[in-house]
């Protein structure tokens, strides 16, 4: 494993990676899966967890398939999640992480499953917007993985070979294979279970481990100039 990671820009996860709402999102999560598919507890939590990352609309299709309960489901989900998602604490790290990349010179971004309009306006309120040179939230046929990816290395011109992606669920590292490299967060998941994913990078228990893996890639010309 590198020491350090050279990289012009890092994509964040939101939900456990900047923000402290894991706990609140799997609360509302397994509590309508409970209700509308009348399932224990013990299955509701396993049920969401294995599919932890992906919008929760693709959590319910892709536990209940076809569902009479589905839209429903999905639509009391938002609901809940929307009336408090802005009440969700960063945790006590991030803006201090934030800023010391920041001021590395790197390129900082946002990839969440939360609705495009809501995460804006998270940040928005917290006066947070300034630190990111963009942030990617979810509509149909624009989600957190290959479509933000994408979006980032063609609009911003940064290669993805120059991009590191930090998430803290295994469908987070899921989502990084073929684009770009990836940095584990602890949390609803351990380190243990990155590994057993076959996650060989770096695996942090909080944002403030990251600055220090990490330095600026200079571009090339840059560093020819310099050279002579």
């Amino acid at each position: 494993m590198a020491k350090i990671l050279p990289c012009r820009a890092i994509i964040f996860d939101f939900d456990g990676t900047l923000a402290d709402s894991m706990p609140f999102l799997e609360s509302i999560g397994v509590e309508v899966m409970m209700k509308y598919y009348g399932i224990p507890r013990e299955e509701a939590t396993k049920r969401y967890r294995t599919t932890t990352g992906l919008p929760y609309e693709h959590q319910i299709r892709s536990n209940f398939p076809n569902h009479e309960q589905n839209e429903a489901a999905i639509a009391e989900f938002e609901k809940l999640k929307i009336d408090r998602i802005y009440e969700q604490r960063l945790f006590p790290d991030t803006v201090l992480a934030l800023t010391t990349l920041r001021e590395m010179g790197i390129d900082l971004f946002v990839s969440s499953s939360t609705f495009q309009p809501t995460i804006r306006e998270y940040f928005s309120r917290r006066s947070l917007l300034p630190f990111f040179r963009d942030i990617m939230g979810y509509h149909p046929g624009f989600e957190k993985g290959a479509d933000h990816f994408r979006y980032v290395a063609d609009k911003y011109q940064i290669p993805m070979e120059d991009v590191i992606f930090v998430g803290d669920s295994l469908k987070d590292y899921e989502r990084s294979k073929g684009f770009c490299r990836f940095i584990g967060v602890t949390g609803v998941f351990q380190e243990r279970d990155f590994r057993a994913a076959h996650h060989k990078g770096f695996v942090v228990s909080q944002l403030s481990e990251v600055p220090p893996l990490v330095e600026l890639k200079r571009p090339q010309m840059e560093l020819v100039h310099s050279d002579n």
